[in-house]
């Protein structure tokens, strides 16, 4: 071997040397890069986790908010008590709304008997007679058991004929209703202040007095 290849050798085997030392290097970066890349996808990781177990927590918090709110406004309102049920809401109360009076029957329909309340002798019978000429049926003529006052008249009448006395009391001038359950039928009782029978095409629109309003009205 000349020496020009003995120097030879050793500069080969330094420069193999580098080169595998260049490798090494080369094949340490790509490790120290493979790691921070694990370690970032790791923390993105736990953080994700994170930001679901609040949103989790959030949602639960806002629906024990709401269902108290809800239980709160139900036992307030008395809709609901603790151990109870719902109830159906407070209880309506009773109607206030006046009823309309009843229309006026037709005079066939209607029996009356006429009570002389007055001193005036034949009264009775000369009412009747008119209202038999119009219909009415007549069950009798006398005179009242008391007087019938300054009034026109007052025609008494038990609750379920309350729409045959309306009809009657149409014909009489300021005639009065007056219930009375005591009375078998319709009485029309002539007072010191009757003069005449209103004309069948100009009746009057006569209403029972006003019962008392129900409480709570």
């Amino acid at each position: 071997m000349t020496r020009d290849e003995q120097d030879e050798q050793p500069q080969g085997a330094v420069g193999e040397q580098r080169r595998g030392g260049l490798l090494d290097g080369e094949g340490g970066s790509h490790d120290d890069g493979g790691d921070e890349v694990a370690s970032a996808e790791k923390l993105a990781s736990r953080r994700r986790t994170r930001l679901l177990r609040q949103r989790i927590v959030f949602a639960v918090v806002v629906l024990a908010v709401f269902a108290a709110g809800t239980v709160g406004a139900l036992s307030w309102t008395g809709r609901w008590t603790p151990g109870g049920t719902p109830s159906a809401g407070p209880s309506p109360g009773p109607s206030c709304a006046v009823a309309a009076p009843p229309a006026l029957l037709v005079p066939a329909e209607v029996s009356v008997g006429v009570l002389n309340g007055t001193t005036r002798r034949g009264l009775a019978a000369a009412v009747a007679a008119e209202l038999r000429t119009r219909g009415f049926v007549v069950t009798r003529t006398a005179n009242a058991d008391v007087a019938g006052g300054p009034v026109t008249a007052s025609v008494r009448y038990p609750p379920p004929l309350y729409a045959q006395a309306r009809t009657v009391a149409a014909r009489v001038p300021d005639a009065q209703l007056a219930e009375d359950p005591a009375v078998p039928g319709v009485e029309l009782v002539l007072g010191d202040g009757y003069a005449q029978l209103l004309a069948e095409g100009a009746l009057g629109n006569p209403v029972a007095p006003a019962a008392p309003p129900a409480p709570g009205c």
